[in-house]
């Protein structure tokens, strides 16, 4: 605490006075400058650096320190100022029998050997898995009801209270299972996925919110993932 006067009056302050001097211009903003708080650049710089990576010399940082900064695939808005923005990914969508990609549906025609034996279609043998080990008639059942995969489908439905307590447990490990066994043995298919790099994968039904995206296009689409899932084994 200093003690000083000021026209004539007793002043205590926590800033030492300041000194007397010369009226002008010169001697007023000298004044001032001696008043202002000193804060080193070095203080603020990391703060605003972590709050605002953009503007914190992103293009001069490599493909590795983006990523590790979890800002791979962005880009900056006009003179780096802008917040990023993700690049579009490409989307690969599949559902329909007119879709390029039909194939990537487990209704497509490619019969699967599974266990020595020969199943129409995938979809023939994830819905015959759903009563293996348990109910082995069912399962042949499934596997041999039509060529058609609905056929199928819809007995599995049909004999719900048979399926495996678990299945909703394994089920996509067991959708992962079918998928490995019928593009390994599809020369064609699984050339045809490789093709698609790093697309995401669709599968664009709106019936189906689990393994396609539902109606409201939000649904888990658990096929295109899983699909997604081979193709990186697969590369």
């Amino acid at each position: 605490m200093h003690h000083h006067i000021e026209d004539g009056r007793s002043v205590f302050t926590d800033f030492p006075p300041s000194p007397t001097l010369k009226d002008g211009p010169s001697g007023i903003d000298m004044r001032i400058r001696s008043m202002r708080p000193v804060v080193p650049s070095q203080a603020i710089e990391p703060k605003l650096a972590a709050e605002v990576p953009w503007r914190s010399s992103v293009h001069h940082r490599s493909n590795a320190d983006m990523v590790a900064l979890g800002m791979s695939n962005v880009a900056p808005g006009p003179h780096g100022r802008d917040p990023p923005r993700a690049w579009t990914r490409t989307r690969v969508l599949f559902y329909h029998k007119t879709d390029p990609h039909y194939g990537f549906t487990n209704f497509s025609p490619h019969p699967v050997y599974y266990d020595k034996k020969r199943y129409p279609t995938s979809e023939h043998l994830f819905q015959s898995l759903k009563f293996q080990p348990h109910r082995p008639r069912l399962a042949e059942h499934i596997r041999t009801c039509s060529e058609r995969p609905s056929v199928a489908f819809s007995e599995a439905r049909r004999f719900q209270p048979e399926v495996r307590s678990d299945w909703k447990d394994v089920n996509i490990q067991m959708m992962d299972l079918v998928l490995w066994y019928k593009f390994m043995q599809h020369e064609s298919l699984k050339k045809e996925l490789l093709a698609t790099d790093d697309a995401e994968l669709v599968e664009d039904s709106d019936k189906d919110a689990f393994w396609g995206v539902g109606a409201d296009r939000r649904g888990r689409n658990e096929l295109g993932k899983a699909l997604e899932r081979l193709r990186t084994k697969l590369k």
